[in-house]
């Protein structure tokens, strides 16, 4: 991950709509923004859902947030069947995306769904892998993962704290480094009450590892989930991706486009340049302001040569271009050197030890 600022993967999952010339678009469009990443899901039907389960879906017994209806005219799919097996990418297309994503300098992500795909996957040698929320309880898979100690982000949608300790368990400490954790609200889109966005704090404090955030909302001019995400420190943020919020398919509408990717980065360069690095010092540009705003020690009344400086003698007024009041203990019984006239900035050589 890049210092300075979070590691940013623009997930275009599903939203090449089986167009692989679309999804070569959108990975060049990521890389013009500034992401960091590309993000795809390597998955096939029968590895995720029971027949039954997807007839319940299709025939809305069982309804999902994000799916108003499983048939798509404008990309000519008629049932989920054909929905999925065209926004899945295969091993052919996934191979296609990354050496384009290598190609273009750009990082390659994918969601895995199986410890085939897992394996496949490092074998590609892609940036990192990505365990969806949906396996947050799925340890076999989770354990398989973290064991080959390679980057993987573990989405955490829709989990308790017990949950999310009995993966951290599984983690050996020499493989942590590798490991982020990733705050995520399973809905789509949250509402803003819904975020929750400390609990990325409490995971930071909780496990002592790198945090993360997939967000769901939609974008705003104003970035301010991403921007608070950043603040309370997460490492990265994780965003759909879409050249185009009203194209049809599953998570167009709550994507960031290109022009929101732009907004998102330069938000957050700018939140960086606020946050500064931590040290404290006077800048070269304060010097000025330093010596007019600050006071220094000036005579509260006239001071005969020969004098032994007492606390009566000295009041504290603007510019700094004195002795500073810091050093008035130190200014205390000396001698004046000389005739110092009322409302008189003290210089050291006006005085000797006694």
């Amino acid at each position: 991950m890049s210092p300075g600022r979070p590691y940013i993967v623009a997930e275009i999952g599903g939203n090449h709509n089986g167009d692989v010339e679309l999804g070569k678009r959108m990975i060049r469009e990521a890389k013009a923004c500034g992401a960091d990443a590309v993000k795809f899901q390597l998955y096939r039907r029968c590895d995720l859902w029971t027949e039954d389960h997807l007839k319940e879906l299709n025939d809305g017994i069982v309804k999902l947030e994000n799916v108003s209806q499983w048939s798509t005219r404008e990309l000519g799919l008629n049932n989920i069947y054909e929905q999925i097996d065209r926004f899945a990418v295969q091993e052919r297309e996934h191979m296609e995306f990354f050496a384009y994503a290598r190609e273009l300098g750009i990082d390659y992500g994918t969601s895995t769904f199986t410890k085939k795909d897992v394996d496949f996957c490092i074998d590609q040698k892609v940036a990192n892998l990505k365990v969806a929320s949906c396996d947050a309880t799925n340890l076999d898979l989770i354990e398989y993962v973290v064991s080959k100690d390679y980057p993987v982000h573990i989405a955490l949608g829709m989990v308790t704290m017990d949950e999310i300790r009995d993966v951290v368990r599984l983690i050996p400490d020499k493989c942590r480094r590798n490991v982020t954790l990733m705050h995520c609200v399973s809905l789509y889109p949250p509402k803003d009450s819904q975020l929750n966005l400390r609990f990325i704090e409490t995971l930071r404090r909780e496990f002592g590892m790198a945090v993360g955030y997939s967000d769901h909302t939609k974008p705003t001019d104003e970035c301010d989930v991403i921007k608070t995400a950043y603040n309370l420190g997460a490492l990265c943020v994780e965003k759909h991706f879409t050249l185009d919020k009203t194209l049809k398919g599953n998570d167009h509408y709550h994507a960031m486009d290109p022009e929101d990717a732009k907004r998102i980065l330069s938000s957050i360069e700018r939140m960086d340049l606020i946050r500064g690095n931590g040290a404290i010092e006077c800048l070269e540009t304060e010097v000025i302001a330093r010596q007019n705003a600050r006071r220094s020690i000036v005579s509260a009344t006239d001071i005969k040569k020969g004098s032994v400086i007492t606390e009566e003698m000295l009041t504290f007024k603007r510019p700094g271009t004195g002795i500073s009041p810091a050093a008035m203990q130190d200014l205390l019984g000396m001698i004046a050197l000389t005739d110092i006239p009322e409302d008189t900035i003290l210089q050291e050589q006006m005085f000797t030890h006694a």
